[in-house]
């Protein structure tokens, strides 16, 4: 028995929670424009993965219409996709890593104790799980591969570096101009 479910269904559903959610922070008065600027970027973000990786919403009930199936075997599946066609190959380990970045850069910012490398490689790695066995046991169109744990896992890193990256260079922004002789501490206090 498999299910066909309308994108557009599932996007409004969501929707109806997410501006019922940013209706509540408003009502609260705990509205930080920064934070949920960063709030609504990840929103989108997570709805830009689950599109793209459980389109085109053919669903099953687990073992009714497929069996069970998952490439364990590493990068077998990244060497025997497209044989022949490197261009396919990097855009299929490449696309897996680039879509997990934003994860890693975004989490930092949205919460504090996550900025350690560990916690990043770990929700990344739980994440790409998450997605990996709905695709195993509900879809009918993906598989599951333990090509893309790994992929998604390591975009989850890079993008812990790149925020570490901007942390830095931010710090010697502000510490340069902090040191500017020109400016007097007063000035220096108002600015920042």
């Amino acid at each position: 028995m498999s299910i066909r479910i309308d994108g557009w269904i599932l996007l409004i559903i969501v929707l109806f929670f997410w501006f019922l959610r940013t209706y509540k922070v408003h009502l609260r008065r705990k509205f930080i424009l920064q934070q949920e600027l960063i709030v609504q970027f990840f929103f989108v973000y997570l709805l830009c993965v689950g599109y793209l990786t459980m389109q085109p919403f053919h669903f099953q009930i687990p073992f009714t219409v497929r069996g069970l199936y998952f490439d364990y075997h590493l990068f077998y599946n990244l060497r025997h996709m497209a044989d022949g066609y490197l261009a396919y190959q990097l855009l299929y380990s490449v696309g897996n890593i680039m879509l997990f970045i934003p994860l890693g850069f975004l989490l930092p910012l949205l919460n504090k104790r996550l900025d350690k490398v560990l916690w990043i490689g770990l929700i990344g790695l739980l994440g790409s799980i998450t997605i990996e066995t709905i695709q195993t046991l509900f879809t009918l169109s993906r598989r599951g591969t333990v090509d893309d744990l790994v992929f998604n896992t390591l975009g989850s890193i890079i993008g812990y570096l790149l925020f570490c990256c901007v942390k830095i260079v931010k710090r010697k922004i502000i510490y340069l101009k902090l040191s500017d002789p020109n400016i007097t501490m007063d000035k220096k206090i108002r600015k920042f």
